[in-house]
């Protein structure tokens, strides 16, 4: 018996499709946010002389471009994005885990396509009731095609 709803139901495989364009600021800002000194991320000499011949960001930076942004007052009470928001009969959202995949570098310049795909739902029976997993993959592509991260990610809706 399918205990999945089927408005749930009806969200797997559906994709939403987001562009961003990434700025040196991004990259700058985000390095410092997560504590990154690394000069690849700012000094043009040093990211000139590497490898990538220019500057680069953290390879997480993606992330910065999974979720919409919205007003708080628009999120569910638990705070999770919208992206993630499936009618289903529980109260609040965990993260699970997650799996990259890393590409190409992104730059400065970069028009990151995001695709956001909820890719499976499932249910299992908890201690504290019932548990449904969430399946999400987003992809991050730049304006060529290229692959630059690849992300699985789970979600406990409980």
């Amino acid at each position: 018996m399918d205990t999945i709803p089927a408005a749930a139901r009806a969200m797997i495989g559906q994709e939403a499709v987001e562009y961003f364009l990434v700025t040196d600021r991004d990259i700058r800002r985000f390095a410092q946010a997560i504590g990154d000194p690394n000069p690849i991320y700012s000094d043009e000499t040093v990211a000139n002389n590497s490898p990538y011949k220019g500057i680069i960001a953290p390879p997480l930076i993606c992330q910065m471009f999974a979720y919409t942004d919205c007003p708080a007052g628009e999120l569910k009470q638990d705070g999770s994005p919208k992206e993630i928001d499936v009618p289903l009969p529980t109260d609040k959202v965990l993260g699970g885990s997650s799996a990259f995949e890393l590409g190409e570098p992104i730059r400065i310049g970069d028009e990151i396509k995001v695709t956001k795909k909820i890719i499976d739902i499932h249910r299992k029976s908890g201690r504290s009731g019932e548990l449904y997993f969430v399946v999400v993959e987003n992809r991050w592509e730049n304006q060529h095609g290229q692959l630059v991260a690849r992300e699985v990610a789970s979600y406990i809706n409980r």
